[in-house]
């Protein structure tokens, strides 16, 4: 009895190794974006896209040397923008964070070379700097998945009022409908 426990060990360890040693890497499908991780980033993106859309506006204090409105326009709707940046980054996938993160800080660099042109009134500067963050915001663009583009709240908005608004006005004629043959039969 004494000489079958280490037998029995030792058969044990060899089964567990061959087992261990013939088990091979459990393939596993790269990451993808989930609808939910999509929808997420949907909406991470909103602020870049409206950042992007209203960027033309600094361009233009720039080019005005209108420096009190663009020391506004930088600290106001792009006041929050490294932050938006940020989340949006990191919502992306592990291997394209990286790129993502790297290009912002660009931006934010930019963004940070206008602030200091804009407080000195060096228009060369300030110019320059904010071409190369327009450049960079179509650069970072570019690295975001597309995701089927947000309606405009407004948008939203404006077509339920006029929805409303229809069914308002089809109630009023089908009541004026109503209304006028007695109107009409009184006047008779």
């Amino acid at each position: 009895m004494k000489i079958f426990r280490p037998i029995l060990s030792l058969i044990l360890v060899l089964a567990t190794t061959l087992l261990v040693s013939c088990s091979g890497p459990n393939a596993s499908a790269p990451p993808t974006y989930t609808p939910e991780k999509l929808e997420k980033i949907k909406t991470y993106r909103i602020p870049l896209d409206v950042a992007r859309q209203r960027i033309p506006e600094l361009g233009k204090y720039i080019n005005n040397e209108d420096w009190a409105n663009a020391d506004n326009f930088l600290h106001g709707p792009l006041g929050l923008i490294r932050r938006d940046l940020t989340y949006l980054s990191n919502a992306l996938l592990p291997d394209e964070q990286e790129p993502a993160l790297n290009v912002a800080k660009d931006i934010f660099k930019h963004l940070e070379n206008i602030d200091a042109a804009v407080d000195e009134r060096n228009y060369t500067v300030a110019i320059n700097q904010y071409k190369e963050a327009v450049s960079d915001f179509d650069s970072y663009a570019s690295l975001i998945p597309e995701t089927k583009k947000p309606v405009d709240q407004a948008e939203r908005a404006m077509e339920e009022a006029e929805n409303t608004f229809a069914g308002v006005k089809a109630e009023v004629e089908e009541t004026i409908e109503q209304v006028t043959p007695e109107f009409e039969s009184e006047d008779a």
